[in-house]
């Protein structure tokens, strides 16, 4: 992840590249190529988002439709982690956006009030939703350029600040310098070079890069807070039936199982199984 700035034009940016963590999530994940590009992109948005977040926590872009796409969503934490998935409806269907929805989740780990932004997706895709939406809710002109493939995924993303800038042609410029970017360019030059190639007239200030992996942030308490929130008489069952209750974590393919004496335990509030508060994957 790298951030810069245009020094005097009010006008800020990040830059983010995922390979290896990307290779992660699509190995777990095994989406067919139209939705691994759209899991990709939206992957690549969330950690552009939390790049901007002036708390500590996570940025989660969920999409929903009533077509073939179940859910899609793609996290990135302020820690530098990202995890996604992609549920379609049944196996091998082609990618359908019927009546399709973004959700933009802010989600503080401080006990901060978590935050949810709604906008109907088109058929321009994300970066349009994503686009209207600042627009629409934040009043802050941003452009998204995002792609992905089977091997990375990658992200540039421009958002104009609220300051007057002294060249009020500024945020027409730096958007069509950046729209000359090709998808070669964005998934394989470093990140100063491809600054400095795209806007090589002006003054940009770069910060320091931060690393970004794959992670989960699945934890056996939490899939106990899950248990427990179902309940004794349900949890029983699945026990009295199968012998052990096993669950799944959809990320990253860790499997939780519970026997009878762990169930008897977590219900009879014994030490050693601290509750989070619920967490379904």
């Amino acid at each position: 992840m790298q951030k810069f700035i245009f020094e005097d034009l009010a006008v800020k940016g990040s830059l983010v590249r995922l390979s290896l963590s990307w290779q992660e999530v699509i190995r777990h994940a095994q989406p067919q190529p139209e939705v691994r590009n759209l899991l990709g992109e939206t992957l690549c948005a969330s950690a552009l988002l939390t790049s901007n977040i002036k708390f500590q926590g996570a940025v989660s872009l969920q999409i929903q439709s009533k077509g073939s796409l179940r859910l899609l969503l793609g996290q990135c934490s302020t820690e530098g982690r990202v995890r996604g998935v992609a549920r379609m409806r049944e196996r091998n269907q082609l990618l359908d956006l019927n009546q399709a929805i973004l959700a933009i989740n802010l989600e503080p780990q401080d006990g901060g009030a978590p935050y949810q932004g709604i906008i109907e997706m088109d058929q321009d895709g994300l970066v349009s939703a994503l686009e209207r939406y600042f627009q629409q809710s934040e009043q802050l002109a941003t452009r998204f350029w995002l792609i992905a493939d089977p091997h990375q995924c990658s992200g540039l993303m421009l958002q104009k600040m609220p300051a007057v800038s002294p060249d009020p042609d500024a945020w027409n410029r730096l958007n069509q310098l950046a729209a000359t970017l090709s998808a070669y360019e964005l998934q394989t030059y470093d990140s100063p070079r491809l600054i400095k190639s795209l806007f090589h007239r002006d003054n940009v200030r770069l910060f320091g890069a931060s690393g970004l992996a794959f992670g989960c942030s699945c934890s056996e308490s939490k899939v106990l807070g899950v248990l427990y929130s179902l309940g004794h008489e349900e949890i029983n069952g699945l026990i009295e039936e199968r012998g052990l209750v096993e669950v799944c974590c959809e990320y990253c393919g860790r499997a939780y199982q519970f026997d009878r004496i762990d169930v008897s335990r977590l219900f009879s509030g014994q030490p050693g199984y601290p509750l989070d508060s619920p967490c379904v994957h």
